[in-house]
C-alpha cells in the first residue's frame, strides 16, 4: 500500500513538471512577425507596423485619409526637382503642382526637413494655414515624425475641413525618408546654432562639416564660418575621398540659394556613397546674409586679395560694374534653367543653360556670337552657375566674357534689380 502511494506521488510530480515545462516553452515562443506597411489594408482597425522608436506605438490608419508611402514620396520629389524660384522656406515651390507640408514644430523643421516642404506646425495651424494654396484642388501632402506621430493626420483633417479635396498623409514621415537614403534640407537658424562655442567645445557633440559648393572665387569673397571650399564640379574627383570615414557624420552643403543646384548635386553624390546624415542648406548665402549672420572673406574683412592666377583677368563683376558694361554692342548670356527664365528674362538675352555648357562647351559653341570679340555678360540667379561656366566660355575664345557675381531678380517685362 505504501509502495503504491509512493508510485502515485512520483507520477503526479512528473506530470506536474511536464505541465510547467510546456507553459514555459509557450511563453518563450517568438512573436508573430509584424506586417509590412504595404501589407496593411486601410480599414479602421488596421495598424501600420514598421520599425519605430522604443516605447512608441504606430497610429491606426484613418479610413477618412489617403496615405502615401516612402517609395512614392521619393519618386515624387525626384521627378519634381528641388531647385526652385522660391525665395523663402515657407513659399511653396511655384514649379510644383502639389504642396508638401511639414507638420512638426519649427525647431524640428529647421534641423532637417524633406526638400521643398513648407512648415505649418499643427500647434500653430491657425497662424500659418494661410500658407496653403488658394486652389482647393491642389494636392497636399502632410508628414511629421514617423508612424507614431499624430501631427500630420491631424493637420490633414484640418485641411479637409478647410475644403481641400486632395489631401494625403505620408505617415512614415521624416525618419523613413532619411532611412531610404535621401538627404534633408536645413535652415540658417540650425546652421547658425552649430557655430556656437558651446557646440564646438563640447566633447560629447560630434563634429560636423559645412561644405561651400560654389566656385572658389565666390567662397573667397564671402562664406559661412567653419565651411570649407568644395566646388561641385570638382567634388567627386577631388574632395569625395577626403570626406569622413564615419558615414553618420553630419554634412551640410550650401551654395547660392534656392535657385542653385550645386549643393543638391553634392548631397546626391554623398548619399549615393553611403553617407547617412546629409543636409542641404537650400537658402544658401542669400538667406544667410539676409539673416545678418556672420560672413568670413575678403568682402567682409576689407582686405583685397586676388585668388586668380597672376596675369589672369578678373571676370567677376559687381552689379555696378556689370551695368557699366551694358553699353554699345554686347550680348547678355542667361545660364539659368528654362523654368527659371519663364518668370522673367532680360530682353534680347541669349539663353544657354549651365547644365548644357559645363559637360561639353563645344556642343553649344555654335549658339554663341560669331564675333568672338563681342562682350558677353553672363548671369544666373545668384552668381554661382555663371562663375562655373565663365572659364569654359573664355576657353572657346571669348576674351571679353564676364559674369555677374551677385543675385539678380528679373520680372516678366524684363526689368531687373539686384
Amino acid at each position: 500500500m505504501k509502495k503504491n502511494f509512493v508510485k502515485i506521488l512520483l507520477i503526479g510530480l512528473l506530470v506536474f513538471m511536464l505541465i510547467l515545462s510546456g507553459c514555459a516553452a509557450n511563453e518563450q515562443q517568438a512573436p508573430e512577425p509584424k506586417a509590412k506597411v504595404e501589407d496593411v489594408k486601410a480599414d479602421a482597425n488596421a495598424v501600420v507596423e514598421a520599425p519605430t522608436a522604443e516605447g512608441s506605438k504606430p497610429l491606426p490608419m484613418d479610413p477618412n485619409l489617403q496615405y502615401v508611402e516612402t517609395e512614392f514620396m521619393v519618386k515624387l520629389i525626384k521627378d519634381a526637382k528641388v531647385v526652385s524660384q522660391r525665395t523663402s522656406y515657407n513659399q511653396p515651390h511655384p514649379e510644383w503642382d502639389f504642396v508638401l507640408v511639414d507638420s512638426r514644430p519649427k525647431s524640428k523643421y529647421d534641423e532637417g526637413h524633406i526638400p521643398g516642404a513648407i512648415n505649418i506646425p499643427f500647434d500653430e495651424w491657425d497662424k500659418y494655414s494661410n500658407l496653403l494654396p488658394e486652389d482647393k484642388d491642389k494636392k497636399l501632402y502632410f508628414y511629421c515624425g514617423g508612424l507614431a506621430c499624430g501631427l500630420s493626420p491631424k493637420s490633414a483633417h484640418k485641411a479637409q475641413e478647410m475644403g481641400y479635396n486632395n489631401v494625403f498623409n505620408y505617415q512614415e514621415g521624416e525618419p523613413a525618408w532619411k532611412e531610404a537614403g535621401s538627404y534633408l534640407v536645413t535652415t540658417e537658424d540650425y546652421v547658425g546654432s552649430l557655430l556656437t562655442e558651446n557646440n564646438i567645445n563640447n566633447a560629447e557633440k560630434k563634429p560636423y562639416l559645412i561644405l561651400d559648393t560654389r566656385p572658389y572665387k565666390s567662397y573667397f569673397d564671402g562664406h559661412i564660418p567653419n565651411s570649407i571650399p568644395t566646388p561641385d564640379d570638382l567634388f567627386a574627383a577631388k574632395f569625395l575621398a577626403s570626406m569622413p570615414e564615419d558615414k553618420t557624420t553630419e554634412i551640410i552643403a550650401y551654395c547660392g540659394g534656392f535657385f542653385c543646384g550645386k549643393s543638391h548635386a553634392v548631397a546626391n553624390i554623398l548619399t549615393s556613397n553611403g553617407y547617412q546624415n546629409v543636409k542641404v542648406f537650400a537658402g544658401g548665402m542669400p538667406s544667410w546674409t539676409e539673416a545678418k549672420l556672420p560672413v568670413f572673406g575678403t568682402k567682409s574683412s576689407g582686405v583685397a586679395f586676388d585668388v586668380a592666377v597672376k596675369g589672369e583677368v578678373n571676370r567677376s563683376l559687381t552689379p555696378g560694374e556689370w551695368q557699366a558694361k551694358m553699353t554699345g554692342s554686347y550680348v547678355v548670356l542667361d545660364v539659368r534653367t528654362a523654368g527659371e527664365r519663364e518668370s522673367g528674362a532680360i530682353k534680347g538675352s541669349l539663353h544657354i543653360s549651365s547644365a548644357d555648357i559645363i559637360p561639353d562647351p563645344q556642343a553649344i559653341a555654335a549658339q554663341l556670337p560669331a564675333d568672338k570679340n563681342t562682350p558677353l555678360l553672363i548671369h544666373c540667379a545668384s552668381g554661382a552657375r555663371a562663375a562655373s561656366v565663365i572659364d569654359k566660355i573664355v576657353a572657346l575664345g571669348y576674351q571679353n566674357a564676364f559674369y555677374l557675381n551677385n543675385r539678380i531678380v528679373i520680372d516678366k517685362e524684363g526689368n531687373f534689380s539686384f
